[in-house]
């Protein structure tokens, strides 16, 4: 048996390790952003547009307001002033639908909040909100799957090549792509994703003089406190930002979405703490997704399987106001070793809602293209395509021309193959069975980016043997700026 000691300093790899908030999470003791109340507080649900495009021309919420127990109708009008948040140094200040809610009388998506009502309880704001009538200038949406790059409004473009965004390049793609003895084009597509957790979206704003706390479900609290202090006109300390749990979020809960704003003006207008808590199919539409992407990829390559080009050319889906930029050839540079390599994007304008980070933004459908071209070229070569894929490992990054800080692609492909049993594959179609069933063996190479930022954790032990550790994460660059409230997720364990 091992000594105390040695369990000590064992590695945590492949051994049980308690998990300290499991208990309360079963138990249903865990307080997720929807699980707080407070003396006197108010519900408020959005009125969704029903158009994609077009403009209001009126909003009927006579009859909404004369409704038993409702408090208020916000809407343009009478909610008072949101301003407009600006990026700031590092992850500061960034928000993905730069429009603040009810900045103007255009519908850019379906299910875009134009009013909310905010009454005594939920059922009476549901109704109030389903009260409320819109009439609209309706035009015609533009959702076309096709995706053609269209960064200037005035003109249309027609191929990947076209107007589309250089955003790196080495060498000469073209000449070594059309003098290669062996090549691959392809086009790969896909497809809108969203993220909806099982925790629903929520704010709980409250008001104290000058002070707003708000009960959140984010990713980045830090980042929130400052986004709103900005559109209320507060000093970052005037904003307080607690996060007790995270039900999932997968990337959607990292950037404020439009509920913030519109919970703490709510909040600030009627002067009692308001909840807000999405539905199911709001989520669908107004805290984000993974942008439709559109994809080609050349391969010129030896005979022998040694690349000679690469070019990765990629569209995504975007809205109509905002700049998430899908990074799909963030690893394109630096993954293989080839001497001629080019990368450039478009975006295509698309009355949707704004696009968000999502499980590896950019990189994983980059590399569904990237991986998938490769995959096809080994077997365009009759190769095995993990062979393909050692034959052009990189000795440096050929991105920045310096040696990798560290890379381990080689050994996480020999133990793969080893753990697998990739030796007893066979590539012909159908040619494996298994009790009756047809196998399919396939891999692929990944990579992520490597980066650290600035933290801090306040942790207290107590004499009664409990401990309470409370953090956020920083994502300012810069942490010479220390405010004496900071905004936290916060978790207390016996």
């Amino acid at each position: 048996m091992p000594t105390t000691q040695e369990k000590s300093t064992a590695s945590p790899v492949g051994r049980d390790t308690p998990r300290v908030d499991g208990p309360r999470k079963v138990s249903g003791r865990a307080q997720y952003t929807a699980d707080f109340h407070f003396p006197g507080m108010l519900y408020a649900v959005p009125v969704e547009a029903t158009i994609a495009n077009g403009k209001i021309v009126k909003l009927d919420t006579a009859a909404a307001e004369k409704m038993p127990g409702v408090r208020a109708i916000l809407h343009r009008e009478n909610i008072g002033k949101i301003f407009r948040s600006t990026f700031g140094p590092g992850f500061e200040g960034v928000c993905e639908e730069r429009r603040p809610p009810f900045e103007d009388d255009v519908v850019r998506y379906y299910g875009q909040y134009i009013a909310l009502a905010v009454a005594d309880t939920f059922e009476t704001a549901k109704a109030a909100a389903d009260a409320v009538r819109a009439t609209y200038a309706k035009e015609k949406p533009n959702v076309e799957t096709d995706l053609k790059a269209d960064d200037d409004p005035d003109v249309v473009f027609t191929t990947f090549e076209e107007r589309n965004r250089l955003d790196s390049k080495r060498g000469d793609p073209d000449g070594a792509f059309a003098s290669a003895p062996v090549k691959l084009d392809q086009t790969y597509i896909t497809p809108s994703e969203t993220h909806n957790p099982l925790e629903l979206h929520s704010t709980t704003a409250i008001w104290d003089g000058s002070m707003l706390t708000l009960y959140e479900s984010s990713q980045g609290v830090v980042n929130l406190r400052g986004v709103l202090a900005q559109m209320f006109g507060l000093p970052n300390e005037n904003v307080r930002v607690i996060t007790k749990f995270v039900g999932s979020g997968f990337g959607s809960k990292l950037w404020p979405w439009t509920q913030c704003p519109l919970a703490a003006a709510a909040a600030r207008q009627v002067g009692k703490p308001v909840k807000l808590v999405l539905s199911r199919k709001m989520m669908f539409q107004s805290v984000g997704h993974r942008p439709r992407t559109q994809q080609r990829v050349r391969l010129g390559a030896t005979r022998d399987g040694k690349l000679v080009s690469l070019q990765h050319d990629y569209i995504y889906q975007r809205s109509m106001l905002d700049v998430h930029h899908e990074d799909c050839g963030e690893a394109t540079p630096f993954q293989y070793s080839v001497p001629n390599r080019r990368v450039t994007f478009g975006r295509a304008k698309r009355h949707v809602g704004a696009g968000a980070d999502m499980r590896g933004p950019g990189r994983v459908p980059g590399l569904y293209a990237t991986e998938s071209a490769m995959n096809e070229l080994a077997d365009q070569l009759k190769m095995d395509p993990v062979k393909l894929r050692i034959l052009n490992e990189p000795k440096i990054d050929e991105s920045k021309g310096i040696p990798f800080s560290s890379r381990h692609l080689l050994e996480c492909f020999a133990l793969g193959t080893e753990k697998f049993g990739w030796s007893r594959r066979t590539p012909e179609v159908g040619s494996m069975k298994r009790e009756g069933l047809t196998l399919g063996w396939g891999m692929a190479g990944c990579s992520w980016i490597a980066g650290r930022f600035s933290a801090a954790a306040n942790i207290q032990l107590r004499d009664d043997g409990s401990a309470r550790v409370a953090s956020a994460t920083e994502y300012r660059r810069d942490r010479r700026e220390q405010n004496h409230a900071p905004a936290r997720f916060e978790n207390e364990f016996e």
